[in-house]
């Protein structure tokens, strides 16, 4: 029986409304690509400015990992709350497809990652043990209601060239957070001045319980890059009015499945919903690369959300019960640095792949290699997973 420890204490609701601040710069980028296109930027370019985040993110992300777990949590968020607001202001600057939006998705991507590694680290630390996943999956709530914003601004009459200013005016916004975050306590470890070599991070995040975490977290990560790249973009070129109201429907799939589910990852065991979460995205590609009309567009999203409300939060919590306690910021700047390899590695080639074959077919291929994925997922899993269904450490 799951022990009723209270999961929203006071530090775990200031963090909860940082978390729900800072999201709205991760949750505007789908609306960033809009601005490109009417700025005359290809797929291909697209893809390459939205991938710039990644190398800014995958470059940084030892030192935020190291960062977290020996010089605090809460510098390192202040720290990522500040790059993320300034890099919002830059938008105000860009008028071309140059080196300007490039650099502005590079400072982005090194506040995002540390920002989304530090978010839930800090979570996972304020959670109780045996509650962690549906913690998990209800703090990242906070994280997915932002996507409302982006169908809001089209119904309200909000224009790609609007978006110039609307970027710098939410960066306004997110800077916000840092009061958030100064209410939150230190983590017990950082305050223990634990001090971990390069050696013990890499011994202990190669154990092989954690590989098909690993590797579940690449076929996932890669398709929220590319739906989050693409499917805004695609539907916009089939004539759809106001596509980004599909982002209302994955906003509300994402959030429906954590608020009304969100106990059944920890009764089922966390492992357990890897490959149903999985299948789901992969009906959205399917759903994506075929859809003619909004109703489509909305469908596709909705599978897409559903998908991303239980994958996320059962990812992130196998993550941190399968490794040490002592490194949890650098477990998880791994978690999210697989994001920024999926997203480098993906976005620009499936971009490619758009711009030469058309985006229903690049749809489609990234449905294929997710099923793919899966199914190397599945084996990994049997064979280096932990023996247990469910994972006695959540």
């Amino acid at each position: 029986m799951h022990s009723r420890e209270p999961i929203f204490t006071k530090p775990f609701v200031y963090l909860t409304l940082g978390h729900f601040l800072q999201a709205l710069g991760f949750s505007s980028m789908p609306l960033l690509p809009v601005y490109l296109g009417h700025l005359g930027a290809s797929r291909t370019e697209i893809g390459a400015i939205m991938a710039a985040a990644a190398i800014g993110g995958l470059i940084s992300r030892p030192l935020i990992g190291w960062s977290l777990d020996v010089w605090g949590r809460k510098p390192t968020l202040l720290i990522g709350t500040v790059l993320m607001a300034c890099s919002m202001q830059l938008v105000a600057l860009i008028t071309e497809v140059g080196s300007l939006a490039y650099g502005m998705r590079f400072v982005f991507g090194i506040a995002e990652g540390a920002l989304f590694t530090g978010y839930y680290a800090v979570a996972a630390d304020l959670l109780p043990r045996k509650r962690r996943t549906e913690g998990l999956a209800l703090f990242g709530i906070s994280g997915l209601v932002p996507l409302a914003l982006n169908p809001v601004l089209g119904q309200m009459g909000f224009g790609a060239p609007d978006l110039r200013w609307f970027f710098p005016l939410l960066g306004a916004v997110i800077a916000v957070s840092a009061f958030c975050v100064l209410k939150v306590p230190e983590s017990k470890s950082v305050e223990a001045g634990k001090r971990l070599s390069w050696k013990e991070v890499r011994v202990g995040l190669s154990e092989g319980e954690l590989w098909p975490v690993w590797f579940a977290t690449i076929v996932f990560g890669g398709m929220v890059s590319m739906y989050m790249a693409f499917s805004t973009v695609a539907a916009q070129s089939k004539g759809i009015e106001n596509p980004a109201l599909l982002w209302l429907m994955y906003g509300g799939g994402a959030v429906g499945v954590r608020l009304f589910g969100a106990r059944v990852p920890d009764r089922l065991g966390p492992r357990n919903l890897v490959a149903p979460a999985l299948s789901l995205y992969v009906l959205a590609f399917i759903t994506a690369s075929v859809a003619e009309s909004l109703t489509g567009v909305l469908l596709s999203g909705l599978l897409a959300g559903f998908g991303h409300g239980y994958c996320f939060p059962v990812i992130a919590s196998l993550v941190v019960s399968r490794s040490p306690g002592t490194m949890r910021g650098s477990a998880m700047a791994m978690f999210t640095a697989l994001w920024e390899v999926t997203a480098l590695c993906f976005t620009p080639f499936f971009g490619t792949i758009s711009d030469t074959y058309g985006d229903a077919f690049m749809f489609s291929l990234g449905g294929l290699c997710a099923v793919v994925g899966l199914v190397i997922w599945g084996g990994l899993e049997y064979w280096r997973g932990p023996a247990l269904a469910t994972d006695p450490a959540v």
